[in-house]
This record gives C-alpha cells, structure tokens and sequence, in this order.
C-alpha cells in the first residue's frame, strides 16, 4: 500500500535561529548608536552634578565660618588637586591640607569622573584653597583683608561649568559656552 504525503503540512510557530540571531544584531546595533548619542548628555549631568557638590560646600564653608565667628577653608582632600575631592574644615595651622587633630565638618565628591579637569583661577593663586572669615567674606590665608575671589572652571568632555565667587563671597555658576564673557 502507498500513501501519499499530507496536501497540507503544519509548520510549526516560532522563529529560526537565523531569525532570532538577525533581530538580536539588530537591536543591539540600535542601542549602541542610542547609548554613543547619550554621552555628551551624560557628561554634561555630572558635570552639573559636581558643582552642584562644590557649591554647596563653599554655601557650607561660608556659612560655618559665620556661624563659628571663625575662619572656615575649602580644601582638596589631596593637597593641591580639586579631582581627589574636597573637605570644609577649619584648618588651624593654616598650611591649606587637612592635618590629624584639625575639625573636618562636611566632605563631598569623593570620586570624581575619569577625565574631569578643574581649574581655579583665584586671586591666591600660590595655593589651592578657599577660605571664609567670621563675616562670610572670602579671605586668603596671608591676611583677613585681602578676599580671595575668582572662579572655579569644571570640565568633562567638552561640557563645562563655572563657578565664580566673587569679592564680597556671592558664589554664581554660569556656563561659558553660553553665557560667554559674562562667565
């Protein structure tokens, strides 16, 4: 007896492997461009992040310094580099690091991105330090009468903040690619 195949075959529901392989290459192919578009985006967050960090601890600074009727500092965890983070703290051997024994009372950004650049540009320029009076004025550590106000440039990637302090101790951030020679 010969029987004759089925007129009719039911394929099966699913997707082929090749199917599946295509679909999985074509999304990872979308997500990467999508992921690549987001950087700049993710750059410029942080960088809004980490003033965000310093400018409060200068507000910090400043206000402790009132608070206290004392000098008060902003000083780089790591003498000389902003990049290893910052500490407010009365420093009170006045060599601008943060010595066993002196009162640290608030620290912030304790890593910062890779590739982040800070520069300060201030009227102390010898060393790296912020410093507050008892009347909230910022000060160099030579003399009370001298302020020490300039601007603190933050850099990641091409996006960039700034923060500028001024004479009597208003802190303001602009952002030099926009706001150009006001900033």
């Amino acid at each position: 007896m010969h029987t004759s195949p089925p007129k009719h075959q039911h394929r099966l529901a699913g997707f082929t492997l090749v199917e599946l392989l295509l679909t999985a290459f074509i999304i990872t192919a979308l997500t990467a461009g999508t992921l690549a578009s987001f950087a700049p985006v993710i750059d410029r967050m942080r960088v809004i992040s980490l003033v965000a960090d310093f400018h409060s601890a200068l507000s910090r600074a400043r206000h402790e310094a009132v608070r206290r009727r004392r000098r008060v500092d902003l000083l780089p965890v790591a003498v000389g580099d902003w990049r290893s983070g910052w500490c407010v703290a009365i420093d009170s051997n006045n060599n601008q690091r943060i010595d066993a024994g002196e009162l640290v009372l608030h620290c912030g950004a304790a890593a910062l991105p890779a590739g982040t650049e800070i520069t300060a540009r201030m009227t102390d320029s010898k060393r790296t330090y912020l410093a507050f009076d008892p009347s909230g004025r910022p000060r160099t550590v030579a003399s009370a009468a001298v302020p020490q106000y300039g601007s603190v440039l933050f850099r990641l990637g091409q996006q960039r903040r700034k923060l500028v302090i001024g004479f009597l101790g208003r802190v303001r951030v602009c952002d030099p690619d926009r706001d150009g020679a006001a900033c």
